[in-house]
Order: structure tokens, then sequence, then C-alpha cells
């Protein structure tokens, strides 16, 4: 990782992933936790308001109370762990031990991730302001990208690296967030345990979607290694995503949000099938 660099550069880059380590530990799980109450508290009222008026859109607010309570703190404590790995990595990172950079990204990828599932419910709930989670996502974006454009390679091999896993990183924070709706459409549904119309597909959508989200956090972690299982693992990733949004779209289209996770998982198919981002993500850099 980063032996094509200079000793200046590797230090700068390390620098700055040491320092959202630090952050990662000593800040983000109080962003995540501070948050909880706020939206919870919001919720509650709209629930309240929902059942006065018989809306039936307060049966599926509640499951939602539960579920911010669990994976606000849930993403919080991961990005904390993948803090306390960073710092400990960081040498080996330096150093430019190959191994370093697939664990990098994968550790920083944490927090995006979790960031940008965090501010849908802000931003439904709290409305104005700026939203906190920006800040949690922001934490990890920028030594991600450092780690991946530090390189000293050519104009197309940046390109294919911040392509490929921005998209992953991105489709993996999209497949969480409407696995996490169809969830709670799913068992927060006032017909349940049967399913009413149009129900069904939730279930083949979250247990999907969620797959479809480890397998492009895994790719993630071995492109980051350049090995072959991670290009599979992509392709797998984005072609699951592909096929899962898009029957949920087919059956449901509410919204557009499962119709958008469709493409992304097209945009990776596409990408991972071309000849040359292919050879770029799996070739090791010269030194």
């Amino acid at each position: 990782m980063l032996l094509s660099t200079s000793r200046q550069v590797r230090l700068a880059v390390v620098i700055l992933l040491v320092i959202a380590a630090i952050l990662m530990i000593a800040v983000i799980p109080f962003i995540g936790f501070n948050m909880v109450n706020p939206i919870v508290e919001a919720q509650q009222v709209r629930i309240e308001k929902f059942t006065a008026e018989g809306n039936p859109q307060a049966p599926l607010l509640a499951l939602t109370v539960w579920l911010v309570s669990f994976f606000f703190p849930f993403w919080s404590t991961m990005s904390f762990i993948a803090g306390i790995v960073l710092l400990v990595i960081a040498l080996p990172l330096y150093r430019g031990e190959r191994w370093t950079r697939g664990l990098a990204l994968l550790c920083l990828a944490v927090p995006s991730i979790g960031g940008a599932y965090m501010i849908v419910p802000w931003m439904n709930f709290i409305g104005g302001g700026f939203p906190p989670a920006v800040t949690m996502m922001t934490i990890g974006l920028i030594p991600y990208f450092a780690i991946l454009l530090a390189e000293k390679v050519d104009l197309t091999q940046k390109m294919v690296d911040f392509l490929v896993f921005l998209m992953l990183g991105v489709t993996a924070a999209e497949n969480f967030a409407n696995g996490h709706a169809a969830y709670r459409i799913l068992f927060g549904h006032p017909a349940r345990p049967l399913f009413a119309e149009g129900i069904a597909i939730t279930y083949f959508g979250w247990l999907t979607l969620w797959v479809g989200m480890g397998l492009c956090i895994a790719a993630i972690y071995l492109l980051g290694e350049k090995k072959m299982s991670g290009w599979y693992a992509g392709l797998i990733g984005g072609l699951v995503t592909l096929m899962g949004s898009a029957a949920i779209h087919y059956v449901r289209h509410a919204t557009l949000d499962y119709l958008y996770g469709a493409l992304m998982g097209l945009s990776i198919v596409i990408m991972l099938l071309i000849p040359v981002f292919k050879k770029r993500l799996l070739t090791e850099y010269s030194s």
C-alpha cells in the first residue's frame, strides 16, 4: 500500500488516517448516540399525530423507533472498533505493507456507510439544521479517498479506483438503508403475521439487500488487497443489488429508492465487466 509514493506523501496519508481514527474513537460514538433521542422523540410525536388521524403509517413508525435506537448505536460502536483497528495498523501502513490497504479502506468505510444511513432519519424527522451524520460520514470519506488517490499512478488508474470504490461504498449504504426500510414495512405492517398485498416482496428485499451490502463491503476489503475474490464479491454484490432492488421496485414502486439501488448495482456490474477496469483493479501498482 502506497509503495509507489514518496515517504512524505505516505506520512501525510497516515497522519490523516490517525486523525480520523482518533475521531472515530472519541467523537463519532457521541455523534451517533446523541442523535437517537431527538429523532425518536420526533418519531413518537408523529406516531401520536398519525394515530389520532387514523393514518395507516402509524404502525410502521412504531417499529422505526426501535430500529433507529438499535442501528444508530450499532454503527457508532462499529466505527469506534474500526478506529482502534486503524491505530493498530498505522505503522505497518506507513511502512507500505501490502495487507494494510484493504483493511484500512474497510475500516474507513464503516463511518461513511453508517453516517450516510443516519442522514435520512435526521432529515425526515428533524428537518432543518446541519445533520451531524454528515460529519461522521466525512471523517471516513476523506482518508478513504486519500488512500485511493495518493498512489503515484496514471489518471486512468486513479479514475478506476475512485469510481469503483465510490460505488461500492455508496451501494452498500443504499442497500442498508433500503433493506432497513423493507424490514420496517414487513414487520411493522398491521396485517402481520399475514402478508398484505404487495408486502411479501419486502421479505425478499431486506434479506437480499443486506446480503448485497455485505458483499459490497467485502469487495472493498478484497479489492483493496487486489484479490480476484474481491472482483467476484463485487460482481455478485452488484447483481444481487440490481435484481433485488429491481424486484422490489417492480412490485411496490411507492418510492424511487429501490430504483436508485438497482441502478447503483448495475453500475458496479458494468464497471467490473469492463476489461480495463478489471485489469486495473487486480494489477499491482509499480513501485
